[in-house]
């Protein structure tokens, strides 16, 4: 096939219009995505919160093997705050303990009601027995509602010197990269605009 300057220019105009077509469809997400990141930092490094809420939604690493196979070091959990009439006896809840900045995420065994004051006892999966303390609604952050596998870890060892290092040398090559392959379009086009200039002007010369 002869690319004309005709069918390049329409191949390009088709390749920008798909390009600022996903652009407008990702960016929100991406920028949304941004925004909930740099928010949860400020919570967690300047206001030392770190039960930050997103739509109701937190998340967790886990750091010990007490719910393993199920959940193991390393993994991200997500849990999401529910009424006390949700959680139900099966349950995998969030539950903060001592000054409210440490959580452990365990098993709901049993489920008391004492004077109109709901208390749980929970579990590790791998633990040969139950929690010696009893749970209060108020401690309770969340209700599991899904894991990703090693995902916290990973999120652990970007944020340490060499991992932000990695994260910076991955964009600067991406950068050139980019530019690179920018550079080599242009030069084809160039190259193709030049091939296909007829050989000859009407005049029958060069």
């Amino acid at each position: 096939m002869i690319y004309t300057n005709d069918i390049i220019k329409k191949k390009n105009a088709r390749k920008k219009v798909i390009k600022k077509t996903i652009k407008f469809i990702c960016s929100p997400f991406i920028i949304a995505i941004i925004l909930i990141i740099l928010y949860m930092g400020y919570q967690k490094f300047f206001k030392k919160d770190s039960n930050v809420s997103i739509f109701g939604f937190k998340q967790y690493m886990v750091l010990t093997g007490s719910m393993e196979p199920n959940y193991n070091i390393g993994d991200l959990i997500i849990v999401k705050e529910v009424k006390e009439n949700e959680l139900n006896v099966g349950d995998v809840i969030t539950y903060s303990i001592g000054n409210g900045m440490e959580t452990i995420s365990h098993r709901i065994i049993s489920i008391t009601n004492s004077d109109g004051a709901v208390q749980y006892q929970t579990k590790g999966d791998n633990n040969n027995s139950p929690d010696t303390d009893l749970v209060s609604y108020n401690q309770v952050q969340g209700r599991l509602v899904f894991k990703i596998s090693k995902l916290g870890l990973i999120i652990t060892q970007l944020t340490t010197g060499t991992g932000i290092a990695i994260i910076l040398l991955v964009v600067a090559l991406s950068y050139v990269h980019t530019n690179r392959k920018e550079e080599k379009r242009i030069a084809r086009e160039d190259a193709r605009s030049r091939f296909n200039k007829p050989r000859y002007s009407k005049e029958g010369t060069l």
